[in-house]
């Protein structure tokens, strides 16, 4: 057996091993192709409605608010 076939094997049981592992991040259920990352469309959808609701936020510099924005373009 080659070092190429052994590796061949090894990244094939670590990849089935990986695949087993995946979980939807929601319910934790095991996920769906369809759905990916998700199991089903109402798991999609509860994610969309923390991100449209504000529950998941991405770090980065305050932003102004409209108050304290002055208008250069008037």
């Amino acid at each position: 057996m080659s070092a190429r076939s052994r590796g061949a094997q090894g990244s094939g049981k670590a990849a089935k091993a990986t695949a087993k592992a995946l979980k939807c991040p929601i319910c934790g259920k095991t996920r769906s192709e369809a759905f990916r990352p998700f199991c089903s469309k109402h798991c999609a959808d509860i994610d969309l409605g923390r991100w449209l609701g504000g529950r998941y936020v991405v770090p980065g510099a305050p932003v102004a608010s409209n108050a304290t924005e002055k208008d250069d373009d008037c």
